[in-house]
Order: C-alpha cells, then structure tokens, then sequence
C-alpha cells in the first residue's frame, strides 16, 4: 500500500540577475533519507506549529489561504511552514514589520539577533510564532505567490503533498545554508542550473527540475510575476505519473 503523502510547502526565492533572474538552490546532505545530495528549492514538512494556536501573523487571511490552494482550510499553515522552513535553511525570512517594511538584516546588531532566533528555531527552542511576535513581524502575504501543487509519487518510500510559492528575496538579506540539513547554496540562472545538471554537475529532482525548464523562459522577475498574475490559475499541466496536479506558471505561447 502506498505511503500516505504528509502536507509539505516550499519557497522558489528568485532574485534579478544578469542575463536572467536567479533562483536560489540548496544542496541537500548526503546523510538525509529524501533526496540525498540533491539540490532543492528552500522547504520541507508542514508541522504542529504551523497551525491553529501556533501560526504568526500575517497579511493573508486563513480563508483566502485556503480558497488559493483549493482546500478548505489550513491554507496559511502551508504557507508558513514555507516561509518557516526558507528562514531555517536558507537563512532569509520573507516577513515585514508591522507597517509592510521587508526585513532589512543589513544592521550588524539585528543580523546577530536573528541568526540566535534561527539557531532557537532549529533547535526547538523557540516557536516560529513566538518569534514573529517577539519581532513584531507579519508574515508575507500577497508578496508570495502560489505557483505548483506536486504529489510524490506512489512508489516512493516517502511522500509529501508540496505546495509550491514564488517569492522576491528581500535586498537585506543574503542567504547562508544552514549547515546541517543544507550544506552549500548557489543562486543559479535556471538555464545554467539545468546545464549543470545535463553535465552531471548537480543533481535535480523532477519538480525541481520541471520548475527550472519554466522559469528558464522569463527575462526579468517582473515578467515572470506579470505572466503569474495574468495566468489567473493553473495552466492545465499535469504529470500524473512525476507527482504533478497543477503548474501555474504559464508556459510561453
């Protein structure tokens, strides 16, 4: 009997480069049961904390969350443990202050704070709400977009049911691995991330992968966002046999 998929949520953190955008991609330790050596998107497990009592504020409402993702609700517990997950790994926390201000970690006293809070956080020793309330911080709410729901497929030991969100990385903060479940960190072109993969340079799942050969075809990030926004849903793409129920961004015409 296949595995039962556990609720999963991950972030494609884009920033502009030249010639195109850049997407930031997380090499997984070898040591780790799902995707060993692979190079993913920031993300992983939708867990306790990112629901109910244990969710931070933010700028989305639980219902417009979840009416996004087609779900009837529980739809803000993906997208923060999205953006839980990115602050953890990467390093970079995708939260405003309570005027809509970006989280600048420009300032060397407040950089040091929050590398302590991401410390306590991975090591269980302080709540992601508590954080946020702590900081007096909201969560991202329209900034991050909903692009890609993947089902891990049946015959894998272990499964999630991911749902994928687009984000701006904040000018103020430069991501660093963690160190433990990432253990390097590029900000690749998605044309020379997929090249590195055909040369066997870097290893790519299949969302990863099929998430690279769409990005590859925008120029700029506003264009990318404009044809996200436009779309106004899914594209009708499905890879039922690789885990894919729904791709939002558009493919070029």
């Amino acid at each position: 009997m296949p595995a039962e998929p556990h609720p999963a949520a991950t972030i494609i953190l884009l920033r502009d480069g030249r010639p195109a955008p850049e997407v930031l991609l997380l090499k997984r330790t070898a040591t780790t049961r799902f995707g060993p050596g692979a190079y993913v998107f920031p993300g992983g497990a939708v867990d306790a904390q990112d629901a109910g009592d244990g969710q931070a504020p933010c700028a989305l409402g639980d219902t417009v969350a979840s009416n996004e993702l087609g779900v009837r609700s529980g739809g803000l517990a993906y997208r923060q443990a999205a953006i839980r997950e990115c602050f953890e790994e990467a390093g970079v926390l995708l939260a405003c202050s309570r005027h809509g201000v970006p989280l600048d970690m420009r300032e060397p006293d407040l950089a040091r704070r929050f590398a302590d809070h991401r410390y306590a956080l991975r090591r269980q020793q302080l709540t992601f709400a508590a954080l946020c309330h702590r900081e007096d911080l909201r969560l991202y709410g329209p900034s991050l977009h909903y692009v890609s729901h993947w089902i891990t497929p049946p015959h894998s030991p272990r499964r999630f049911d991911t749902r994928f969100f687009l984000a701006v990385a904040p000018p103020g903060q430069d991501a660093t691995c963690c160190g433990e479940e990432t253990v390097a960190h590029a900000w690749l072109t998605p044309t020379a991330a997929l090249a590195a993969q055909r040369a066997g340079d870097m290893e790519l799942m299949t969302p990863t992968r099929h998430t690279l050969e769409r990005l590859r075809h925008y120029g700029s990030v506003p264009a990318l966002l404009e044809a996200i926004a436009g779309a106004g849903g899914p594209s009708g793409e499905q890879l039922p046999g690789h885990g894919l129920v729904e791709q939002r961004i558009p493919a070029p015409a």
